[in-house]
């Protein structure tokens, strides 16, 4: 069978207004960050696989394919840790303030009918351990999400030591981990008692009380704290996800924020708060975040706070399409035709007014029947010693 009609599962062709739309997009986005400050970064698309490499990765979701020499190369799943090897290889001095947009690529299955390329903008902030640095990256968020004028935007925080200390505490090996993640990810309190009868430990009130440990900070925070045993490390971390609450909202005070004690990472790399972003009529996350301090030892390069968040365009894209807010494409007034022997006057003409086009047909005829398809206002001719108006559908 020939596939030269078809396209990759997960891909999509995007046309005319949409990819106008999602060009335009990137560039707010990138002005945005721009002037707060950031400085462009581009990583390239084809990454050697150790890259991203982890013995925690679900590496089903890599594109493979091998060089010349034989060398197992992928299509980048993620931005951040191609980010994390330049810092780590190029000798360039933290701190510093990144962005990127590109394509991202990874290869879910089939029947899920999630995108496998995707369009991402993001920001890192490398080598700041303040918790200032969290504030920034949601402040940046919202002030691209107001640009955008997504509508109803919500942000919900958590914190990747919760469940890998707990993970510590029950010394659990990788196949009890996983199913524990399972049950975080489904909120399955019937799967948590059942799990914590065959791993009982000082937590197992926390970790029953997972599956309803989020929603509003001064709810869930306090609760949280009285499940747990006081000596236990999780309550400093707790703690952490509180002061930074409090500075966002005292910072926004509009800001719709909620915190789940039971977030897990889509990226094992992360070491400490996390933030997801949702809004109306957007059916999953379409930002991500949080603070990954220990990247760049993954390149053997000594230890450098870190924390950044990227959101997904294609996303947006879809929804700015839905709400009817895409830039409208500025339909061209007037379609200018002439002879080989007046191309140059004509394309004179063109440069001269931005809502012209240039002709490219044999005859005036034919520009004139392309003129009525596409709605242009009129065609002009231009003859030796003078240009001929005629307006679409008056051909006299």
């Amino acid at each position: 069978m020939k596939w030269n009609r078809s396209l990759p599962s997960g891909t999509k062709d995007k046309l005319f207004r949409e990819a106008n739309g999602a060009y335009q997009l990137e560039q707010q986005v990138n002005d945005i960050v721009k002037k707060r400050g950031y400085q462009r970064i581009d990583t390239p698309v084809i990454e050697f696989e150790d890259v991203f490499y982890s013995e925690e990765k679900n590496e089903k979701e890599f594109y493979r394919f091998f060089d010349k020499q034989g060398r197992l190369l992928v299509l980048r799943p993620d931005m951040t840790m191609p980010i994390g090897r330049v810092i780590a290889t190029t000798g360039i001095q933290p701190p510093l303030k990144l962005s990127y947009s590109g394509k991202v690529f990874r290869s879910n299955d089939d029947m899920l009918g999630e995108q496998n390329e995707l369009t991402q903008a993001g920001i890192e902030l490398i080598g700041y351990s303040s918790l200032k640095a969290e504030v920034e990256c949601l402040s940046c968020a919202v002030e691209i999400l107001e640009e955008l004028e997504i509508p109803n935007f919500h942000f919900e925080l958590g914190h990747a030591q919760i469940f890998r200390l707990i993970v510590t505490s029950l010394g659990l090996d990788e196949t009890a981990k996983t199913e524990l993640q399972t049950y975080f990810n489904h909120k399955s309190l019937t799967d948590l008692q059942r799990f914590v009868a065959t791993y009982p430990s000082e937590l197992d009130a926390f970790i029953c009380a997972i599956p309803r440990l989020f929603g509003e900070v001064e709810e869930v925070l306090p609760v949280a704290k009285t499940l747990l045993p006081n000596e236990s490390k999780i309550i400093p971390v707790i703690d952490e996800l509180e002061k930074l609450m409090s500075i966002i909202k005292s910072y926004h005070e509009t800001i719709s924020l909620t915190v789940d004690l039971g977030l897990i990472t889509l990226m094992d790399y992360y070491t400490g708060v996390l933030f997801n972003g949702y809004a109306d009529l957007v059916p999953d996350i379409f930002l991500r975040g949080g603070r990954y301090d220990h990247l760049a030892e993954q390149f053997d390069h000594p230890m450098i706070p870190a924390v950044g968040l990227g959101i997904n365009l294609d996303t947006l894209v879809t929804l700015q399409y839905q709400l009817n807010k895409l830039a409208a494409l500025k339909p061209p007034t007037t379609l200018v035709h002439s002879s080989l022997a007046q191309l140059g006057r004509a394309e004179s003409l063109v440069k001269e007014h931005p809502d012209y086009q240039l002709s490219l047909f044999e005859t005036l005829e034919e520009a004139i029947e392309y003129a009525e398809k596409w709605q242009y206002r009129q065609v002009m001719e231009v003859l030796e010693n003078k240009t001929h108006v005629i307006k679409v559908g008056d051909q006299n």
